[in-house]
Order: structure tokens, then sequence, then C-alpha cells
């Protein structure tokens, strides 16, 4: 019946993500994990990317991810995708302060 996927013993596992930058591990709860794929549902590259809390510089993207589309992302075949980001932006992340 409909009810019966509710009491099934299979949760959702953590989502472990990496910064492409220093390398920052941390796992995300599956509802975290739909709140980024929700924001960023346009993004062709991977829709699970968050900036780095920790360096400013990097993004955190995930190890070894399949979304319910069956699409599957590792960390190896993203990071050249995903290009470290200029001064100017990594400043206006930290400070809120633009620069021309």
């Amino acid at each position: 019946m409909g009810i019966f996927h509710f009491f099934s013993k299979e949760k959702k596992q953590p989502v472990l993500v990496r910064c492409t930058h220093c390398s920052y591990e941390l796992h995300l709860l599956p509802g975290e994990v739909r709140i980024l794929e929700a924001r960023n549902a346009g993004d062709p590259v991977c829709s699970l990317k968050e900036e780095c809390d920790i360096c400013h510089i990097g993004f955190m993207i995930p190890a070894h991810y399949t979304n319910r589309h069956g699409k599957t992302y590792l960390f190896h075949d993203l990071k050249p995708k995903i290009k470290n980001l200029d001064p100017n932006t990594v400043t206006n992340r930290i400070f809120g302060i633009h620069f021309l």
C-alpha cells in the first residue's frame, strides 16, 4: 500500500562532500541535499555544489553521489570542471565588498 515506504528500514545515508581547494570534508543530510539540488537546478556541471565555509575559495562537491535521476557525480571527475574563483569574488564572499 501507500504507507509502507514510511516503515522501510532503508534510510537515506548522508552524502560526503569535499572542498575542491582545502579538501575539507562534511556530511550533508538528505534534507540539505534536496535544498541544494533545488537551489542549483540550472547548473549544468553539478547540482549539488556549495561554496566552502572554511576557505571561501573552493566549492563543496560530492565525493560520490547518485541523484534521483540516476546521474552519478564523482569528485575526481567534477573537480577539473569546477574552477577556483578569482580574487575579487573571494573578497566579495568573505567581506561583502565589491571591487571592480
